[in-house]
């Protein structure tokens, strides 16, 4: 019986991922496998669950799913902050138009930036722009 210790498996597990990462071949063999099993015909799907393909290929299970994509809600008055932003008005513009404190003004920037998942206020416009909801009123003058 072999023992290891949680060190020794921890180092294990990683020179396994490491050789899995580092074999290119073993993918593409793999997806090989996946186009002559879906040409053929042999495959599962639900398109009803969004599942567009399920096959197994030795012990290895794959999986393509259609993903919708997410559609993000900004309460009202984040919306009106994220809209000022695009607008070109400071924080300091914002909260004196707003009567609200700067302070206040960069909590509801963070919640936005995490809603849509951006860092920066260019990256907030910029996908703000991409939602046709949003694009009409920051396009606005």
């Amino acid at each position: 019986m072999i023992t290891h210790s949680s060190d020794q498996a921890s180092d294990q597990h990683r020179d396994q991922a490491s050789r899995h990462l580092a074999e290119p071949e073993r993918l593409d063999a793999l997806l090989q496998q996946v186009c002559e099993i879906v040409q053929g015909g042999r495959y599962d799907t639900d398109e009803r669950e969004g599942v567009l393909l399920d096959v197994t290929v030795g012990q290895v299970r794959c999986l393509l799913v259609h993903q919708e994509p997410s559609r993000v809600t900004l309460s009202p008055r984040e919306r009106q902050i994220a809209l000022m932003v695009a607008h070109g008005r400071t924080n300091q513009a914002i909260a004196t138009s707003l009567d609200i404190s700067v302070w206040t003004v960069s909590t509801h920037l963070r919640r936005i930036f995490a809603k849509l998942a951006v860092s920066s206020r260019a990256e907030m416009v910029a996908r703000l722009l991409a939602d046709h909801d949003y694009s009409p009123m920051v396009l606005r003058d």
